[in-house]
């Protein structure tokens, strides 16, 4: 009560009786205009940071206390007063908040997690931009519960949560509303040396029950900008930029039981490991960091959820690796500055840095009874260096180092071999932008990979070096900075041997095979392939009317697999997007918007691939409630990549219709459903449906839960290619295809208990059954078309070997053509993975982990879904389970 009472008498003496009590309704709907100004004052003695405000030297600080809405009402007056006062010294800028509340028992101050992506709670954030530079920031908020989220702003609007700044932060809760007091330490901080500073500031405060946002300079919804639109902060004298100095040393204990084979010499079920590193930071300049890690270890991380995955492409997963997260900002805005929408329709735009190369699992398979491999490479260490000098030149530099590997190998009758999976490795990526005027940026992106091939199995898989150079730009055409023109554009060239280049030729980035491809040609002496790839954009910021257009292509040899991410190359495509936003609360709608896009994409041969029309309506009632819907109809065209390698085939029209129906999330029972329908002119279908709950059973406990039911048949997928001369109307190879009727059905699970806001455990669990059946199979019948001859019916003879799982055919019955035979391509897959980790931050920057990992998988059968039977045998497949112990202690100034 003494602290209640105490914060209380302050707000007193600070504030008139109107600004305790609520405002009269007429006075609350009057516009409001900011002040343009807002100022620091040096603290002589600096306030204890315990959220109670009763230090003097807050008396010392004029408040800012003119805000406006945002949500709900637009350029309304606040409904509750706001006071936010700035203080400092040489070590730290200190920040008290005032949030007055007419109904604090109804403030919400339900517990999350560090840096969650939106915090169920009353939240102040402070916008800071020290370099002033009106593109780039830092913004820290705080819950009423005293949980912490900080983030990086750059490109003006774009926001990166990855950034961990070591801050402090402390609330309290009484009968007036609540206060929220922080220090942000100046080393945490990146602004030029002066003996005058103006920093670039804003405040916004959200009242979640409300679901109200008042900022102090509101940026209204149908413009742009969060850098640029914020107040001048002055007063800042006679501080000097402090170079960061960070040690965070770990220790590690891990143990893996693991469910060992007959007669694995390699697994006796259990094996344990222990290991330190270090994590280091250092300021080079008062703008510059350079960040390094030794030996890191990543045990705490969320494993990545399992997949079906029957394309001839690797599924892409999100960056969750702590180091290489922070930071990543200045390398994946490559191309991307300047504009704040970027749409991609069949777009096959390669990713040119992707981090997920660096440590990746050995690349080199083993053949064996039994094996041995690491499941990641090592990283030796890795070094960063990122920042902004004052003459607005942005660099990042990252060098990364990764282990030599070997692995092991067993069959019957011979001795156990050891082999090198993947090679020593040296990874380098450089970014240098430079904005040359608040209108114009310019920049460029190059990477580096450079392996230390040892054998000729190395030599032969993996390319010796890979390297791609890039220049991006934007330029807005007016001076609101409205329109803007953004465009990126990039070579590669990687080098190896004849049999590593000619298997990148091969690859299903390219497929030069392709005997009806007049443009690509494989060459099996080719010792290295480079390409070029690029793109253009035109996008409207703001306004009610936005316009987005690009036109991109990356030509057949471009690679960028070694250290970035590459789908489909071959490709040049162009898209436009109109879109309408209505931001004004209606009769039923509190916010809707809605688009339309045109968009085509051809190959280098100028063969249509993609001809499509896409529309989208976005509705959020005045219950916030949300319904989203989007249909689109795409026609026939041509498909190079159906046949895997072979001639083009016909791709059948079709179209899709999307619904998605999301309740309030404010709630403690929160509903989330959507529904996906897909076909083709041809016959084939997808049903995908998915519901989600979300509760919150106290302000500690967090469940989110929902199936996945998916159901789809294809009317041809790929199964196998057979060499056969006779086959001259498809070039001398048949092209085998099933018919496949595929069910998969998931329960992605999460629990979140939250103890303090420094203590957390979290759960993600993640069931997953499916299944796939092919039947009527058959073989392409004619280049650039949809006609299959089926097996047993309008060619030759069909048989399964039951004992071997495989199908005989004989291609024209009781002709001269040999029979061949390929696997039963039949598929079962139950796996379940669970995740826990508890979480304590025993001091800002320290944190302990406790991990549980557990995985178990089963594959057999025949293609049969049963949902009760396939359930049973995911919770009793055997499993491995990791066991992990870390503790990282932060030392730093």
């Amino acid at each position: 009560m003494k602290r209640v009472r105490a914060c209380v008498r302050f707000a007193g003496r600070l504030a008139t009786t109107v600004c305790v009590t609520c405002a009269p309704a007429a006075a609350q709907n009057r516009p409001v205009t900011p002040s343009p100004l807002m100022h620091a004052v040096r603290a002589v003695i600096p306030p204890v940071i315990d959220g109670r405000l009763i230090d003097e030297a807050w008396n010392m600080a004029e408040p800012a206390t003119t805000f406006t809405q945002r949500d709900p009402d637009e350029g309304r007056a606040a409904t509750e007063r706001t006071e936010v006062r700035f203080l400092f010294d040489d070590e730290a800028l200190y920040v008290a908040a005032r949030m007055f509340d007419g109904e604090p028992a109804l403030i919400t101050h339900r517990m999350s997690t560090r840096d969650a992506g939106s915090a169920d709670a009353d939240v102040i954030s402070i916008f800071l931009d020290p370099m002033h530079d009106r593109l780039t920031g830092a913004i820290f908020r705080v819950s009423a519960a005293n949980v912490q989220q900080d983030s990086i702003l750059y490109n003006d609007t774009w926001t990166d949560g990855s950034w961990d700044a070591v801050w402090q932060s402390a609330v309290t809760i009484d009968e007036a509303g609540w206060c929220a007091e922080m220090r942000i330490p100046l080393s945490q901080l990146r602004f030029s040396g002066g003996d005058r500073q103006t920093w670039g500031v804003n405040v916004e405060r959200h009242i979640r029950r409300k679901n109200e946002y008042d900022w102090l300079n509101m940026v209204p919804k149908n413009e742009s900008g969060t850098a640029s639109r914020m107040l001048d902060l002055q007063g800042l004298d006679g501080i000097t930029p402090r170079r960061r100095m960070e040690l965070l040393p770990y220790t590690a204990a891990r143990s893996e039981f693991v469910a060992p084979e007959s007669g694995d010499p390699f697994n006796d079920g259990s094996r344990a490991f222990a290991g330190a590193g270090l994590d280091a930071k250092l300021g080079v300049t008062s703008n510059i960091t350079a960040t390094a890690t030794v030996n890191p270890d990543f045990g705490q991380v969320e494993v990545d959820p399992a997949v079906v995955n029957l394309s001839a492409f690797e599924t892409f997963f999100e960056e969750k690796r702590p180091f290489f997260l922070e930071g990543s900002q200045i390398f994946s805005n490559y191309g991307r500055g300047g504009s704040n929408d970027f749409w991609g329709f069949n777009n096959s735009e390669p990713q040119i840095f992707y981090s997920r190369r660096i440590g990746r699992a050995p690349q080199i398979s083993l053949d064996g009874d039994h094996t041995d491999t690491p499941a990641a490479t090592t990283i030796l260490g890795a070094a960063k260096l990122t920042g902004k000098t004052n003459g607005g030149w942005s660099l990042g530099l990252l060098d990364a180092v990764t282990a030599k590997e070997h692995g092991r190998q067993v069959s019957t009758g011979l001795p156990i071999s050891r082999s090198i999976v993947e090679p020593f490795t040296n990874y380098t990526v450089m970014r240098v932008q430079r904005d040359i005027n608040p209108r114009v940026s310019i920049g460029m992106l190059s990477t580096a990979v450079n392996r230390r091939l040892e054998t000729t199995t190395l030599r032969d898989e993996l390319t010796s070096s890979a390297y791609i150079a890039g220049a991006d730009a934007f330029f807005f055409l007016d001076e609101k900075r409205d329109w803007v023109i953004v465009g990126n554009i990039a070579g590669s060239r990687v080098s190896g041997t004849t049999t590593a280049i000619t298997t990148l030729q091969e690859s299903a980035q390219r497929y030069f095979q392709r005997p009806d491809g007049p443009h690509v040609r494989l060459d099996p002496a080719r010792t290295s392939l480079a390409g070029y790839t690029g793109r253009v954009n035109l996008n409207r910021n703001s306004g009610v009317w936005k316009v987005n257009a690009a036109l991109w292509a990356g030509s057949p040899g471009f690679e960028s697999n070694d250290l970035g991410f590459l789908s489909t190359g071959d490709r040049a495509g162009m898209h436009t997007v109109v879109q309408y936003r209505d931001v004004t609360p209606g009769r039923y709608v509190r916010f809707w918007n809605a688009w339309v896009s045109k968009y085509y994409t051809w190959n280098f041969a100028r063969q249509l691939q993609s001809n499509g029309l896409s529309a989208n309506g976005n509705w959020t009632l005045l219950n916030y409630w949300n319904v989203n819907t989007n249909v689109g109809r795409n026609w026939r065209t041509l498909d190079d990549r159906l046949t895997r390698g072979g001639p083009s085939a016909a791709a059948p029209g079709g179209g899709n219709v999307n619904v998605n129906v999301n309740s309030d999330g404010r709630k403690r029972l929160a509903l989330n459903s959507a529904a996906r329908v897909r076909w083709s002119d041809a016959g084939a279908w997808n049903h995908t449906f998915s519901a989600s709950i979300t509760v919150k059973p106290s302000d500690r406990v967090n469940l989110t839960l929902g199936p996945t039911l998916e159901r789809s048949y294809t009317v041809a997928q790929y199964v196998d290619t057979i060499d056969d001369a006779t086959a001259t109307a498809t070039y001398g190879s048949r092209y085998i295809f099933g018919a496949l009727n595929q069910t998969q059905l998931s329960m992605t699970s999460r629990v979140n208990v939250i103890l303090s806001p420094f203590v957390s455990i979290q759960v993600f669990a993640q069931p997953l059954i499916a299944a796939g059946d092919y039947f009527g199979f058959k073989e392409l019948a004619r280049p650039r078309t949809f006609d299959f001859a089926e097996y047993g019916t309008a060619a030759g003879s069909l048989s399964r070997d039951a004992a071997d799982a495989t199908y005989i055919v004989d291609p024209d019955g009781t002709g001269g053509t040999d029979a061949f035979a390929f696997d039963d391509p039949d598929f079962n897959l139950r796996s379940l993975k669970v995740n826990a980790v508890f979480r304590w931050e025993i001091k800002p920057g320290s944190t302990l982990y406790a991990v549980w990992t557990r995985q178990q998988t089963d594959d057999t059968g025949r293609g049969v879904f049963r949902a009760g039977r396939d359930i049973r045998a995911m919770l009793t497949a055997p499993g491995d389970d990791v066991v992990l112990f870390k503790i990282a202690y932060w030392f730093g100034r």
